[in-house]
């Protein structure tokens, strides 16, 4: 199950209970008229690809409960797993409540796993037996021009929708589930030499100048999946998936970039899963009343071997996994986005000024009347040289002159 999926789910229904609670106009309701149940959280998957897979174990919280305290993680766990041959792998615990198995561990086709909780208090859980199906091949990743909707009174946000197709799917497995990370290469065209670094004498601000010698002209910045994305070749006659949409990012995301990739990987489920994953996300989705009728408790595949009544959130998902990554240039992006891209770096010029930070940014060099209009403008530059010796400073746009400004510093290893 893909991290923080449920966790979104059950404070999504913790948002709900509070809005009943203090919005209603018909009748207060006291915060004694529900009852707190503390239940196991589990968040597992395992694939064939070899890494270390993670089961990560929670309590509910109350309403008043803080959902990301770490009195709420399940700590001091035995967690390991048994395939249909008896072989048993261990998790280790890395952190409160995450449990990890050897970066060697690889599900293999055609077995069936059965993850097995003991907690430190003795109560016992067992997920059913899993199946793992192996994942077809993607075939291409591409992109697109669109708009996305921001909220319910128009708001739109135009940007790239990235599409994957499968052409050689087989029959094995009709359910998938999808998972992207994406990377933003940063690469600036000025040098920084100098910083300027502000202080107040009272209420007066002034700049301390100090020489630069970071190398901050590459950064990288990456961004995973924060929701559940589902697809099903049930309806086709051939078994493909065709334009299933896997990330959106906004135009905006592309102003300082000068290499894009995106890596997706498709995980192919049961039947079971995705009905399981359908449920969760058609709940996080929906906007209807409170008093809509609900569609029950979500049922996972995770189960106390000591209390059957004993209610279990979560689910333990086993997928064969296929992964596919591309490199883009930003011009191969389509055309359409560029018309809501503003590139700083190409739009706005370094300026050679002869004067004081001070003097510059509240523009006290030029008429009052023009003063309006260049302020917001300066603002959006900073110092990265002087000329030693004389008051001539040099200022670029703030995107344009230290990377670390749309990103964070250290390549990626797998980058190319």
């Amino acid at each position: 199950m893909k991290k923080g999926n449920f966790k979104i789910s059950v404070k999504t229904l913790l948002i709900w209970l509070v809005v009943l609670i203090t919005t209603s106009c018909i009748e207060e309701l006291e915060r004694t008229s529900f009852t707190y149940e503390k239940l196991l959280v589990v968040d597992a998957n395992i694939s064939d690809q070899a890494k270390a897979h993670e089961v990560r174990l929670t309590y509910t919280s109350p309403v008043d409960g803080d959902t990301d305290d770490l009195l709420n993680t399940v700590s001091g766990a035995a967690v390991w797993l048994e395939d249909d041959l008896g072989n048993r792998i261990d998790f280790t615990e890395q952190s409160s409540g995450a449990y990890f198995s050897p970066d060697t561990f690889a599900g293999v086709s055609g077995s069936s796993y059965a993850l097995f909780i003991t907690t430190n208090e003795g109560k016992r859980y067992q997920s059913s037996f899993e199946k793992l199906v192996q994942a077809p091949e993607i075939s291409e990743i591409y992109n697109r021009f669109a708009v996305e909707s921001t909220d319910q009174k128009g708001g739109a946000t135009p940007g790239v929708q990235f599409f994957i197709d499968v052409k050689d799917a087989d029959q094995s497995t009709q359910f998938y589930r999808y998972e992207w990370a994406d990377t933003h290469q940063i690469k600036v065209p000025i040098i920084k030499k100098h910083e300027a670094t502000a202080y107040y004498v009272g209420l007066a601000m002034f700049y301390r100048i100090t020489p630069f010698d970071e190398d901050v002209q590459e950064c990288y910045r990456e961004n995973r999946f924060n929701e559940l994305i589902l697809a099903t070749s049930v309806n086709n006659i051939n078994g493909e998936l065709n334009e299933i949409p896997v990330s959106f990012s906004a135009a905006t995301d592309f102003d300082v970039t000068t290499m894009y990739s995106i890596e997706v990987t498709q995980r192919a489920i049961s039947a079971q899963a995705y009905s399981y994953y359908r449920k969760i996300k058609l709940f996080n989705e929906s906007n209807g009343s409170l008093f809509d009728k609900q569609q029950g408790i979500i049922v996972g595949n995770i189960y106390s071997i000591d209390s059957p009544d004993e209610q279990v959130l979560g689910y333990f998902e086993v997928a064969g996994a296929s992964s596919k990554r591309v490199f883009l240039d930003p011009s191969e992006l389509d055309p359409e986005v560029y018309e809501y891209v503003t590139r700083p770096c190409e739009t706005y010029s370094p300026i050679e000024f002869d004067g004081s930070l001070t003097t510059f940014y509240e523009a006290t060099d030029l008429p009052e009347e023009m003063r309006g209009t260049v302020i917001p403008i300066r603002e959006l530059y900073e110092l990265y040289d002087i000329q030693e010796g004389t008051p001539v400073i040099y200022l670029a746009h703030r995107f344009c002159a230290d990377c670390r400004r749309r990103g964070s510093i250290g390549k990626p290893v797998w980058w190319q």
